[in-house]
């Protein structure tokens, strides 16, 4: 099943003084919902437009409301390029897509390399949690350990994802596009005083599938 996310207006550059619009049109078999993210907060806001799209999707999959999450956490960083750019098309595509072969793709390298990655905080359990990825889908601990873990490694040992990720027209250079933007998202909460965990968890609970999850 083909997986769609179609921007449906420009952002307002961020500001410290106006909310920021992330508009989103995520669609699946028939199932479209609308995300609106606000700016992060220590504690940010329910969104009722939010709330709403979650309770009318109960029957969602966990994966679509972890893709939006990743995004809205994303935006509330303030580390995305205007909506409606080439640019962040191409973002919202592989945030979506390195989902999908992460919970799904059986490479040996691939999951080799999400084990390693979260090896170094749950030893043992590691392999268990990657299976769980197919269940859950991105989990704010996942991105901060594989941003983690792409940030040891050369681009020349990361070309052995490459095999890995071409089944679902991926490249390397993109995974470290979306692990360079994880990294600056937990940089970018940290100076606020804020954590990336914190505010993905927000995030998630106002998305589809967030009962499930």
């Amino acid at each position: 099943m083909l997986l769609t996310l179609r921007c449906l207006s420009p952002i307002p550059r961020p500001s410290t003084s106006i909310t920021t619009l992330f508009l989103v049109s995520l669609v699946l078999g028939g199932l479209v919902a609308i995300i609106k993210a606000a700016p992060a907060a220590a504690d940010p806001a329910p969104n009722p437009m939010l709330t709403q799209t979650a309770r009318s999707a109960k029957t969602a999959s966990p994966h679509i409301g972890s893709a939006m999450a990743a995004l809205a956490t994303l935006q509330d960083a303030d580390v995305l390029p205007p909506e409606g750019t080439p640019e962040a098309n191409h973002i919202i595509r592989f945030v979506i897509q390195f989902q999908s072969v992460f919970t799904k793709s059986d490479d040996p390298a691939v999951q080799e390399f999400a084990r390693q990655a979260l090896a170094h905080k749950y030893g043992d359990q590691a392999a268990d949690i990657v299976k769980g990825l197919r269940t859950t889908g991105w989990t704010a601990d996942v991105l901060e350990r594989l941003s983690d873990e792409e940030a040891r490694h050369s681009s020349e040992n990361l070309h052995t994802l490459a095999q890995g990720f071409a089944p679902f027209n991926l490249s390397v250079e993109e995974f470290h596009r979306f692990m360079q933007l994880v990294r600056d998202a937990r940089q970018a909460f940290r100076t606020r005083g804020l954590e990336f965990q914190h505010i993905f968890s927000s995030r998630r609970k106002e998305m589809p599938g967030a009962e499930s999850s």
